[in-house]
């Protein structure tokens, strides 16, 4: 090789060695190496990251969703049957305590006395969970500051009371905790590659893991991951983290894909997002880098926008495409807990509907797979979203929410679920930086909350859980719980009559709730007990009498106030929910005691002709005269008259309704007819309709 071969070889060979030692199989193995340089979010780009749903695809082989275009009709969606059967419409959010009318440039005018009172005055509490924190990030619009604030609400009235800084970092876009409590947080960031020139600055996607290492809520340490260097991201907007089977714990991170297409030369438009997938290695504090990999390359063009992520119990992540107008899904195939395979199906796609855009902005889902998810407005609402068959694929969506103030920006918002079910969701997330001439809401950075008290996506008004300390300086952007390591997930219950065991439970009447785990092994007898043992049952926001417990029966008493129809029922021990569902309540659903308290078999019943008192079995008359019985049970005080046959035949009703001495106890005095003996069914029958078991007896000499 002569030396003019040698020069023209040499830079060829260091060109593809560069070139290698970029590709995308390399870069996998440096998502353990930490920076020693530390990051600011980059809030310009944030701030320009308006998208406008369902826009002409100007990226070049971009991503085309299933439906590509409105229909020309307004889209008209059905109410649930369970809202209707209770009557409610969809939550509205609490009204802001600020009077905009009185805004000012003077920062002590713009705070009125009743945001100060509601302003979080103490610290959180030693000890409290960090499935009770909410954490978010309130950033600076004036200058690169921000801070990780966390909160919490230890009366459950859904208003924070107390408030500790994580940290004064910057600030993050989205941030998500994991089971040990470490903090993901992620952002855009600027790498200004050593030199003060700003003409080499390069976007890139930035995770920080943050610890927490004594438990008083502030960071100790942090290490930052380079998601641009590592992966190629050019931004990082949304992060959600798991616990697979096998008990790794793993971070997905996603950039955004923010593409101006009114200005396909936008020097801040990006490829097609990326998702990845990172491992943590206990053993390093870092990522293992065989087990991290990408889930969605950046550039492929297989989604559009990837600007909010939700992680499902199955181990599947949905995606929010806001661009396209669809939710999308990375299935776990191999049942790992940990998603592994893009679906080239959407997981729900929306109507491009002629009255409204229902682009999903921010997405979040709960402990039973229900999705929630909305788009931008002042005036736009939630969706809770159903995979009713569980085929992986939604089925069906319902308006949950309306009247919420959301900022068109696909980078400054949030959206989580508690434990409990609560909803919490960011509006106005960037305050009066959202300029109302450019199409912006104006309004005060807050974190609503929403009940869910029976997890079933139907959510109840809301309240200003909290507020951003000025809304003219300051954004919040991101939302995220802790996991609950000492508690399983909210269990499931049902709710009937207690002395059939079968059926609706009565109003006013005794019911039992089943489940297990229900009371975390405490059992009593009487309600001083269960006060005793911090044992409370909710039906619908009513605490209810409780006069007996174990951990797989409850029996409580009805209130009649609640009437009839569905209602949510939550049982919590010491503030706890262990178990909460949606239960009917009948009017009527008669119901007879029996001896062996399994709803059938030997009645409850006592002789009172000449006032004897005794127990079956019953003489059929006595002083020549038809035995009267008083059977015990619940359920008709509602429907009277009654009527009753034994052993088929109609006997006479001398008295139903209350037994009195024991609040939801019930009593009939019938007589025996003649003709009847041995053992003998008793069948009672509401003015309604309703009928008790035709399994119960009572016997007859």
């Amino acid at each position: 090789m002569n030396a003019r071969t040698r020069r023209s070889f040499l830079p060829g060979m260091l060109a593809l060695i560069f070139c290698l030692l970029n590709a995308a199989p390399f870069r996998v193995g440096q998502a353990q190496k930490s920076l020693d340089k530390s990051f600011r979010p980059d809030l310009r780009r944030a701030l320009k990251s308006r998208q406008k749903p369902s826009g002409i695809n100007a990226r070049g082989g971009a991503y085309a969703p299933r439906r590509g275009a409105k229909t020309a009709a307004p889209f008209s969606r059905a109410r649930s049957e369970r809202a209707e059967a209770r009557r409610l419409p969809p939550a509205r959010p609490a009204p802001v305590s600020r009077d905009a009318s009185k805004r000012t440039d003077d920062a002590a005018a713009r705070t009125n006395d009743a945001v100060a009172a509601a302003a979080p005055t103490i610290n959180v509490s030693p000890g409290t969970p960090l499935s009770r924190v909410l954490h978010t990030s309130q950033l600076s619009l004036a200058s690169s500051n921000g801070t990780h604030e966390q909160f919490a609400d230890g009366d459950g009235d859904l208003v924070a009371e107390q408030r500790t800084t994580f940290d004064s970092a910057g600030g993050s876009f989205d941030i998500a905790v994991g089971r040990a409590g470490a903090r993901y947080e992620v952002f855009t960031g600027i790498d200004d590659r050593g030199t003060s020139a700003t003409s080499d600055d390069v976007s890139t996607g930035l995770l920080v893991v943050a610890l927490d290492l004594n438990g008083n809520y502030v960071r100790d340490n942090s290490a930052t991951f380079d998601l641009g260097r590592d992966f190629g991201l050019p931004s990082a907007v949304s992060v959600v983290t798991g616990t697979s089977r096998a008990g790794r714990e793993f971070v997905v991170v996603s950039s955004s894909g923010f593409f101006n297409s009114d200005d396909p030369n936008d020097p801040d438009n990006e490829e097609s997002p990326g998702v990845v997938l990172l491992v943590r290695d206990p053993s390093t504090g870092g990522f293992d880098s065989s087990r991290s990999r990408e889930l969605i390359s950046v550039g492929d063009n297989k989604i559009f926008n990837a600007n909010a992520m939700t992680l499902l119990p199955s181990g599947d992540l949905v995606i929010a495409d806001f661009h396209s107008n669809e939710l999308r899904v990375i299935h776990d195939i191999d049942g790992d807990l940990v998603p592994d395979t893009l679906s080239p199906d959407p997981f729900w796609d929306f109507p491009f509907s002629a009255n409204s855009d229902d682009a999903p902005l921010d997405i979040a889902s709960n402990s039973r797979g229900v999705v929630f998810t909305h788009t931008t407005g002042n005036d736009t609402r939630m969706l809770a979203v159903y995979d009713t068959n569980g085929d992986g694929f939604a089925d069906t969506d319902e308006i949950r929410v309306e009247g919420l103030s959301i900022d068109n920006n696909l980078v400054l918002h949030g959206l989580t679920v508690g434990r409990d079910g609560t909803v919490y969701v960011i509006e106005d997330a960037t305050g009066e930086r959202d300029l109302p001439a450019d199409g912006g809401n104006g309004g005060i950075p807050r974190v609503d909350a929403f009940p869910d008290p029976a997890l079933n996506g139907i959510l109840r008004d809301g309240s200003i859980f909290a507020l951003a300390d000025d809304e003219f300086t300051q954004a919040l952007s991101g939302l995220s719980f802790g996991v609950e390591t000492a508690l399983g997930a909210i269990g499931h219950l049902t709710l009937t009559n207690s002395a059939s065991q079968q059926g609706d439970a009565p109003q006013g009447g005794l019911a039992t709730i089943r489940g297990t785990s229900l009371t975390l092994g405490a059992s009593g007898a009487t309600r001083a007990e269960a006060t005793a043992r911090g044992l409370v049952v909710t039906i619908e926001g009513l605490s209810v009498p409780v006069l007996s417990f174990d951990d797989s029966r409850i029996h409580i008493q009805v209130p009649q106030e609640l009437g009839a129809g569905l209602g949510a029922v939550v049982v919590s021990v010491r503030g706890n929910v262990l178990a909460a569902d949606d239960a009917r309540i009948a009017l009527a659903n008669p119901g007879i005691f029996t001896i062996p308290q399994t709803g059938a078999g030997e009645a409850v019943a006592l002789l009172t002709s000449a006032e004897h008192y005794t127990r079956s079995p019953f003489a059929a008359r006595i002083n020549n005269q038809p035995s009267v019985i008083a059977l015990l049970g619940t359920g008709w005080r509602n429907s009277l008259p009654v009527t009753v046959k034994i052993g088929g035949q109609a006997a006479t009703v001398q008295y139903a309704g209350t037994a009195g001495g024991f609040p939801g106890l019930e009593q009939i005095n019938v007589a025996i007819p003649g003709g009847v003996s041995g053992k003998a069914s008793v069948v009672v029958t509401t003015a309604n309709g309703a009928t008790s078991r035709s399994d119960v007896v009572i016997t007859i000499q």
